[in-house]
């Protein structure tokens, strides 16, 4: 225990207001006597100074104080990329070696801080932290041991009242390398049908943040939803770029792969993950309707509402039996461009509709063969039928489309009323797993009757005769809906029945809308654990297998939640970018950010943090050798010196902080003194004013 030195406070019983109006009152007062009589003036100044000593009251105070160590901080980063390359090993040694350097340092208390980061590492506010539990005046250091990465250095401004020294240790070894891809360009969106333009570039760094290169170029892997489609061979250290085709709406996974270098940190960061989200400028729909009927305004109403369509619609106005001689090409207000839509202009649509369509001599064999090259090429046809469907001018009866219908006719149509009924498969199937309300359908009044080829039925007529069938060829997709009748659930007959959501899934299901595949598989983040969905119309889902970030492979059994959807869920798992496989379907998955910041960077590197240790006057230090780990001397440094660290030791300050233990307080002066001194200087004052004291000194003289 030690004294404090002593200090001189006023402990008075009236209020600061009250001593400072009498101190001011008494000096005007003095002041106007020593105009008069400048003798009693100045003791009556000095009885003013008497008086308010007197109660201004002045007082020793000694304090008795305990010595308090001053504290040094080590804060160990544990983050993923420490674990990269034994750096952790490496922090834990230093760690040690460091608290016995400081133990022997007198006076000073060590505190070892451990902070991580698995997504992100964030060091300077692990040191704000730290400091923010630790008492300022006490705070001699601070020992960083980090592989130098983090990602809020840009924080290092406001750190300028730190008036410890930070020192900085790096972990990294002198050879380190590693190689980054990194995207410049990298578009969220596109349209189908056109290429997005994805750029990247490619770098090997070593200790430091400085570039290496001992190749010129890196072979670079291109796949589009997990499969490959180009590997070729890119310079390092410049932009090079790919033309990425979107050939269908929704998204669209893209990586680039770089490949491995030889004694590279980590491979984490050698590909790059971008989703693309490709859309439709606008749906365009063809519509033929083969001759006016009330279905037909059904169609073309609930095209035209979308304003995602556009729509072009044509109808031929001569019914099938009405033959008057007129010619084919006289009958249209306009002349049918058959040629212009059929053979020049027919991939610029997504959809052709036939609506209750007869062969009528408009369109000939070559058209026929070219819509069915339209399908067979990702196109999509959708016919919906009525009683022409069936006889020699059925479409069913053109030899070069016949092949592509999925059922083809074996009678006239069928004239009874049946409810419509979703199918075991049509069950599970997006177009129509979703309809609700199935028992109060309202009726159909005719059905064709067919022989069904091939595709999948979801909705039945009586008998289980198929009502609508869906089918794929080649690259394209069909549709055959065999009754016409879809525009009573319009017009509420019975009821009516959801002809809206109906016919909407079908025209986006045969335009590829991602959301209605019936074979699809997703990856999502659940609240931090990874759910795997697989949607499918068969009655089991085979097994996916999942690529972690780590490069781990499981297999996972799914189980039904719902008719068609089969689903798993992966609790307590490391953030990072997953993959999955499921026979020919592919997907990617993140939980957390996909590319973590924290394997973007892994270099060991005293740039980042250099400016705040020389902002606080401390140091870096790169404490790994090839065999051993090199620590600085620690030495103890006064206060007020402006070198805390050197090339080879590191300054621990000394603050001599201590604890109060307890306080003394003793009166200045006695009281009593002022008082004397008050009242003798009064009286001294009165006998000068008085003449008394002149007359004293004639009668001695």
């Amino acid at each position: 225990m030690s004294f404090a030195p002593t200090d001189i406070v006023f402990d008075s019983i009236f209020p600061t207001w009250v001593v400072v109006t009498l101190s001011i009152a008494g000096v005007l007062f003095s002041g106007i006597g020593i105009i008069k009589n400048w003798r009693s003036g100045l003791l009556r100044l000095l009885a003013v100074a008497a008086l308010l000593m007197l109660l201004a009251n002045p007082i020793k105070r000694e304090a008795e104080t305990t010595p308090l160590e001053d504290i040094a901080l080590i804060l160990v980063d544990q983050s993923a990329s420490q674990q990269l390359d034994a750096r952790s090993r490496v922090a834990t040694s230093a760690a040690e070696s460091l608290r016995q350097r400081i133990e022997a340092l007198e006076n000073v208390l060590i505190e070892t801080i451990p902070y991580s980061g698995d997504v992100e590492t964030r060091t300077i506010n692990a040191i704000q932290q730290a400091m923010a539990d630790t008492p300022r005046q006490r705070l001699g250091g601070v020992f960083v041991i980090t592989d130098g990465q983090t990602v809020d250095a840009g924080e290092i401004a406001s750190m300028t009242s730190v008036d410890a020294p930070i020192h900085v240790l790096t972990t990294g070894s002198e050879t380190e390398t590693d190689r980054k891809i990194t995207l410049i360009n990298a578009p969220r969106y596109g349209i189908v049908r056109q290429s997005v333009r994805v750029s990247f570039q490619i770098d090997d760094f070593s200790r430091d943040d400085i570039v290496v290169s001992d190749r010129n170029s890196s072979v670079v892997t291109l796949r589009v939803n997990g499969e490959e489609v180009l590997s070729e061979a890119v310079p390092l250290g410049t932009e090079a770029g790919f033309d990425v085709p979107l050939n269908r709406p929704g998204r669209t996974i893209i990586e680039l792969e770089a490949e491995e270098r030889s004694g590279e940190l980590t491979t984490r960061n050698n590909i790059a993950v971008l989703p693309i989200t490709a859309v439709r400028d606008r749906l365009r729909v063809l519509l033929i309707s083969g001759e006016p009927h009330p279905g037909e305004r059904v169609w073309r109403n609930l095209l035209k509402s979308d304003p995602a369509v556009d729509l072009v619609h044509f109808t031929i106005l001569r019914p099938i039996d009405k033959n008057d001689g007129t010619p084919v090409d006289e009958l249209a207000l306009i002349p049918f461009p058959q040629d212009e839509l059929f053979i020049d202009k027919l991939d610029e649509f997504d959809l052709l509709i036939f609506d209750r369509y007869t062969y009528r001599g408009v369109l000939s064999s070559f058209h026929f063969d070219n819509i069915a090259r339209f399908v067979d090429n990702g196109g999509a046809v959708l016919i919906a039928s009525g009683p022409e469907y069936n006889g020699p001018l059925s479409l069913a009866m053109r030899r070069n489309l016949s092949f592509i219908l999925p059922a083809l006719p074996t009678g006239p149509a069928v004239e009874t009323a049946f409810r419509p009924l979703v199918s075991d498969i049509g069950k599970r199937h997006p177009v129509t797993a979703d309809l609700d309300d199935e028992d109060i359908w309202g009726r159909w009044l005719r059905l064709m009757p067919v022989t069904h080829l091939r595709g999948e039925t979801l909705l039945t007529g009586p008998n289980d005769e198929p009502l609508l069938i869906l089918d794929r060829i080649g690259e394209g997709r069909v549709g055959l809906f065999l009754s016409d009748h879809v525009w009573l659930w319009a017009r509420g007959f019975d009821g009516g029945g959801p002809h809206a959501s109906l016919l909407r899934h079908i025209a986006h299901w045969l335009m590829k809308e991602p959301e209605l595949e019936e074979e699809a598989l997703n990856l999502s983040d659940s609240a931090g654990s990874l759910l795997v969905e697989r949607r499918t119309i068969e009655e089991e889902a085979p097994n996916v297998t999942i690529e972690f970030p780590s490069g781990e492979t499981r297999e996972v059994i799914l189980s039904e939640t719902e008719p068609g959807l089969f689903t798993a869920k992966l609790d307590n798992v490391e953030s990072g970018l997953y993959r999955a496989n499921s026979g020919e379907l592919f997907a990617i998955g993140a939980i957390g950010l996909g590319s973590i910041p924290e394997f973007q960077n892994v270099v060991s590197t005293r740039n980042l943090l250099e400016p705040l240790a020389r902002q606080t006057a401390g140091g870096v230090f790169a404490v790994r050798s090839a065999s051993s780990v090199n620590l600085p001397d620690i030495r103890r440094v006064k206060q007020n010196t402006k070198n805390r660290a050197g090339d080879d030791w590191a300054g621990v300050t000394i603050r001599d902080a201590a604890r109060i233990e307890n306080v003394k307080d003793a009166p200045l002066v006695s009281p009593f003194i002022w008082l004397v001194l008050l009242v003798l200087t009064l009286l001294a004052a009165w006998m000068i004013e008085s003449g008394r004291f002149a007359k004293r000194q004639s009668d001695l003289h």
